[in-house]
């Protein structure tokens, strides 16, 4: 174990006893005291230390306890950060310098890092969505996951769906997929859900269910998943909507503590402007751009992430909807639960 000022903070001189610590990944502003020996502590961390060595450069002139108390307090306030030497090649070192700034040790970092790698996702519809959000989750260290989609690529799906090129096209999409990630477990289902469609060879055992698939639409799709969730208690997400100009961010959904996915079928249908109106013609197609489909997902994956290590404002008993020509954004909350 050694010590090491934060990387990623800034510190500012106000005056000769006060500093101030800038924070980049919550752009938190600290105000801290410092005396000669926080001032020397924080100059000798600079670069990696042993605990002992600090403790052994500055025991002449400092009593033992009140050095570490300093080591403590800078610890404490996210100054310094305890780092691990099975850490120095860590693939996600960057991921958990962000996570460092939102956790009390570098222990906890790590717990919340190898939580997010060994969770077990399924994700339901390999499109312009799900290709994305397969992406997004491999990013963030996820290394199981189980992809479902019955489809091959075709000519329509280059402009928006990851991964894709004119040589894939006729080829399944989860054999394309697996083949792009051999250094993560990968689990193909040529599969399309539907209410004759058992699923109970895919669901169980999974962490968190991710639902691209829109076919016969998303609705449908999601209330058959949803009840698989309900039985084996497994949270989920609607994934991140689009058409034409304009993207919606669904709500996670945890079984039994937030709004179901019910409410929100029905807040939309209550708030909908056109609901009593007669249909004379239904969408048969809509135009989708690639740049709004990626933007979604890995909003989509923000949210995921920021789940999984219960940090920040969840996306819980709520949805957004955004409007990428003008970049207007509105979270609507919805159900019983808000």
């Amino acid at each position: 174990m050694t010590l090491k000022l934060n990387e990623s903070i800034y510190i500012l001189k106000e005056s000769d006893d006060l500093y101030q610590i800038i924070f980049t990944a919550t752009r938190k502003i600290k105000r801290f005291k410092v005396d000669s020996l926080v001032k020397k502590v924080i100059g000798f961390l600079n670069e990696e230390k042993e605990e002992d060595k600090v403790l052994e450069n500055f025991s002449e002139k400092y009593p033992k306890d009140q050095i570490l108390s300093c080591v403590n307090s800078l610890k404490s306030e996210g100054i310094i950060k305890e780092y691990l030497d099975t850490l120095d090649n860590e693939p996600f070192s960057k991921q958990m310098l962000f996570l460092d700034e939102l956790t009390n040790s570098r222990e906890k970092t790590l717990e919340l890092q190898r939580k997010i790698e060994n969770s077990n996702f399924d994700v339901f519809g390999i499109g312009g969505i799900g290709t994305w959000v397969v992406n997004g989750l491999y990013q963030i260290g996820v290394k199981n996951i189980k992809i479902i989609d019955p489809d091959v690529v075709n000519k329509t799906n280059l402009n928006r769906q990851l991964f894709f090129n004119s040589l894939d096209i006729g080829k399944y999409k989860v054999d394309v997929i697996k083949a792009k990630f051999p250094d993560i477990n990968i689990v193909p289902f040529k599969r399309k859900i539907s209410q004759n469609d058992n699923l109970e060879d895919i669901i169980p055992g999974s962490d968190f269910i991710v639902n691209c698939a829109d076919h016969p639409s998303i609705v449908e799709t999601t209330k058959i998943i949803d009840k698989y969730a309900l039985k084996y208690n497994i949270p989920y997400c609607v994934a991140g909507g689009y058409n034409m100009h304009l993207g919606m961010i669904g709500p996670i959904i945890i079984p039994g503590k937030t709004a179901s996915f019910q409410d929100f079928i029905d807040y939309q249908k209550r708030m909908d402007p056109l609901k009593d109106f007669e249909k004379i013609k239904d969408i048969e197609s809509t135009g989708s751009l690639g740049p709004i489909a990626g933007a979604i997902a890995n909003i989509q994956v923000m949210e995921i992430f920021k789940f999984l290590t219960n940090k920040g404002d969840l996306n819980i008993n709520k949805f957004a909807e955004i409007d990428f020509l003008n970049f207007n954004i509105r979270w609507i909350n919805f159900g019983q639960n808000t």
